[in-house]
């Protein structure tokens, strides 16, 4: 009768089961822990340590204890420590070289923690490190009010009034000196005694019929003489008249080009309130800068995380696996499903203001295998400085030519305490406090970036440091902002990840512009005030010798006149 069971062979695996429900229940446990920091590290390129691994069989299941994922940049800190991780795993997938992990709950996750020592390691370069705080290209700066003294200004500056009014009488005296000439040239005084005289005594001549008939020749002749000289006085007048008429209205715009040096120097040496239109870009610039760039900074360290490693290979791209060596035959799948996913993590956060609770769906690196994007949902209430918080995002790269990554936030009742805005000596400035509600919204697809933020602040109370800064300017935007308690700032970023531009605006841009243009008015008016009085004494001399000159011109329209009026009554 042959045998049922061999014995043998049953106890072949009896002690093989044995052996294996010995290392299974003694050692798996920290085989998988090892596992996770040896992986986990090369990924990161920091170390993974892991404190407790403890993996169950019904249902397939396992449990991390205290993971500290060490920050690459900054090894005495971890970016992110997670006290309590469990998760589900489906096991017939397993059997497929799949690990999908229908349900993962993180309890803990508290960012950027201390650690005992550093978690640098040794094979891995230094990496980029996060960006600091970074000012603006010139920093803040209040426009400058600092306007030099009136004396120094004319004593560096050519006044055009002087200039011109020494030109004015040069020319005068020129054209004075060519008009006595043509005096010389016209009948004068002793010429019409001249006609007078032979008009006294043809009149009073005799001789008989014959001597009249000649005397009244000659008469005639005289008149005609005489009145050809007084044409060409009358021509002589009326030419001088235009002359003189045209010295007098250059007379007349001299006396108005110190006015116009007034103008050009206050313009020249006062502030002009350019550039006061956006204020609330120099106000907030550099805070605002420094929390774009870091967020930035983390998105495109996430990136990775959110597709396979590629090598180029003859040309092409080409995923890298962690498997080991060997052939795995893929065969189309009616529901295909990629080699890594979990499906559900419901996540509680620790932050400094409290605790938020929420949940990531579809965290895989072969989304375009899956069909679907990673999404999530996180919110907080009732936290220590902030009512309320939401955020809402999807990383979406099913396309991997075209990836499209989103998020919405919206914080309520966000308590501001002593937040240093500028810490520049030009204008140290703070809220010391106040309540914000704040909605952005943001999208980039591929190297792309466009968002958009509005802030409403209520409450507010600005403080300056007015110990490290006494400007005009700076007082005058104290006092403005100590009136401020509500406003609403507005930030819009678009352009390349690594090349964007920011805008900033705000209604505070024109209360901020009010007070520094009154600032800048009253400076302005003392300022030209003290010109106009300086440049009054410096070319009143020049001017008055300008305006004698002119009368002393004058002079020549008497003359013909007096010529005239005795050659007219040499024809009466």
């Amino acid at each position: 009768m042959k045998k049922i069971i061999r014995w043998q062979g049953f106890t072949y695996f009896g002690v093989l089961l044995a052996l294996l429900c010995f290392f299974t229940f003694f050692f798996i446990d920290n085989f998988i822990r090892r596992q996770i920091e040896k992986l986990g590290s090369a990924m990161v390129g920091a170390k993974v340590e892991l404190a407790k691994a403890d993996l169950s069989f019904f249902p397939a299941g396992l449990e991390l204890s205290r993971l500290q994922i060490t920050n690459p940049d900054n090894p005495m800190r971890n970016t992110v420590e997670i006290e309590q991780i469990a998760m589900t795993i489906n096991a017939l997938r397993l059997l497929e070289r799949k690990i999908i992990i229908e349900e993962m709950a993180a309890e803990g996750i508290r960012p950027d923690t201390p650690r005992d020592r550093s978690g640098v390691l040794p094979q891995h370069p230094a990496r980029q490190t996060e960006p600091g705080p970074e000012k603006t290209k010139e920093g803040f700066k209040v426009p400058d009010l600092e306007i030099p003294d009136v004396k120094e200004v004319l004593a560096r500056e050519k006044l055009e009034s002087i200039t011109l009014a020494a030109d004015y009488r040069n020319k005068l005296d020129e054209e004075t000196a060519r008009w006595q000439q043509r005096l010389a040239a016209l009948p004068d005084q002793e010429k019409l005694d001249g006609y007078k005289k032979r008009l006294e005594k043809l009149k009073g001549g005799s001789g008989g019929l014959a001597g009249l008939l000649g005397g009244a020749t000659e008469l005639v002749a005289l008149r005609k003489e005489i009145q050809a000289d007084l044409d060409r006085l009358r021509a002589a007048r009326d030419e001088f008249e235009k002359t003189s008429e045209s010295y007098r209205k250059d007379l007349a715009e001299l006396k108005n080009i110190p006015r116009r040096d007034l103008e050009r120097l206050v313009d020249k040496y006062t502030p002009s309130g350019e550039g006061l239109a956006n204020l609330s870009a120099m106000v907030f610039g550099d805070k605002t800068g420094n929390i774009v760039r870091k967020s930035l900074f983390w998105y495109e360290k996430v990136q990775p995380l959110l597709a396979r490693t590629t090598e180029k290979k003859e040309g092409n791209k080409v995923v890298k696996t962690i498997r080991g060596e060997g052939v795995w035959v893929k065969f189309e799948e009616k529901n295909p499903l990629p080699e890594f996913l979990i499906r559900r993590i419901a996540a509680s956060a620790e932050i400094e203001a409290g605790r938020f609770d929420g949940t990531i769906i579809n965290v895989t690196p072969d989304q375009d295998i899956l069909g679907a994007p990673l999404t999530f949902n996180f919110s907080g209430e009732a936290l220590r400085e902030l009512r309320a918080i939401n955020f809402v995002g999807a990383f979406n790269h099913v396309n991997p030519d075209r990836p499209r990554d989103s998020l919405n936030l919206a914080i309520q009742g966000y308590s501001i305490q002593k937040n240093e805005l500028s810490d520049n000596d030009t204008l140290p400035l703070a809220i010391e406090s106040g309540l914000a509600d704040l909605e952005g919204q943001a999208v980039l697809q591929g190297n792309k970036i466009g968002a958009n933020l509005q802030v409403r602040f209520s409450s507010a109370r600005f403080i300056v440091d007015s110990s490290r800064s006494g400007s005009a300017v700076t007082r005058a935007l104290a006092e403005a902002l100590a009136e401020i308690s509500n406003f609403t700032a507005q930030v819009e970023i678009d352009g390349e990840i690594d090349d964007y531009t920011m805008r900033i605006s705000s209604d505070l841009d024109q209360v901020l512009k009010n007070a520094v243009s009154r600032t800048i008015n009253k400076k302005t008016a003392d300022f030209a005030r003290d010109l106009k009085e300086n440049i009054t004494a410096k070319v009143g001399e020049p001017l008055a010798a300008a305006e004698s000159a002119f009368t002393d011109f004058g002079n020549i329209s008497e003359i013909i006149a007096a010529r005239l009026q005795m050659g007219d009554n040499l024809l009466r």
